[in-house]
C-alpha cells in the first residue's frame, strides 16, 4: 500500500476535489477574459457605429462641397460668358465710333472745303464791288 501513496498521495476525493477546484479557477479565468472581450467587443462595435456615421456625414459633405463647387464652377462660366458677350459689344460700338469719328473728319473736311470756296467766292466778289465802286468814282 506505500507504493500506490506514493504514487497518489492524495486520495481519489481530494485528487477530485483539487481537479474541481483547478477547473473553478480555469473556468474563473476564462469567464473574466470572456467578460473583457465582451466589453472590448461591445466598444469596438461602438466605435464600428461612429465610424460608420461619420462616413456617412464626410460622404455628405463631400456631395455638398461637389454641388457646391459645380454651382461655382456653372456660375463662373455663365459669368464669363457674359463678359465675353459685353465685350464682343463693346468692340462693335468701338467700331461704330471709330467709323462715325472717320465719317465726321470727312464732313468737317468738307466743311473746310466749303468755306475755303466760299472765302474764295467773297474775296472774288469783294474784288468785284472794288472794281465796281472804281469805275464808278471814275465816271
Amino acid at each position: 500500500s506505500s507504493g500506490i501513496n506514493a504514487e497518489w498521495p492524495l486520495r481519489p476525493g481530494e485528487i477530485i476535489k483539487q481537479k474541481m477546484v483547478e477547473m473553478k479557477n480555469q473556468n474563473e479565468k476564462l469567464s473574466n477574459e470572456n467578460a473583457e472581450l465582451t466589453d472590448r467587443s461591445q466598444t469596438l462595435g461602438k466605435s464600428y457605429e461612429e465610424l460608420i456615421i461619420e462616413n456617412e456625414n464626410l460622404s455628405k459633405q463631400l456631395k455638398d462641397l461637389t454641388e457646391t463647387s459645380q454651382n461655382t464652377e456653372d456660375e463662373l462660366t455663365a459669368r464669363v460668358n457674359i463678359l465675353k458677350e459685353d465685350l464682343h459689344e463693346a468692340d462693335k460700338r468701338a467700331d461704330n465710333s471709330e467709323r462715325q469719328v472717320v465719317y465726321l473728319l470727312k464732313r468737317v473736311q468738307q466743311q473746310e472745303d466749303l468755306v475755303a470756296a466760299y472765302m474764295d467766292d467773297y474775296k472774288g466778289t469783294g474784288q468785284f464791288i472794288d472794281d465796281s465802286m472804281n469805275e464808278l468814282i471814275d465816271i
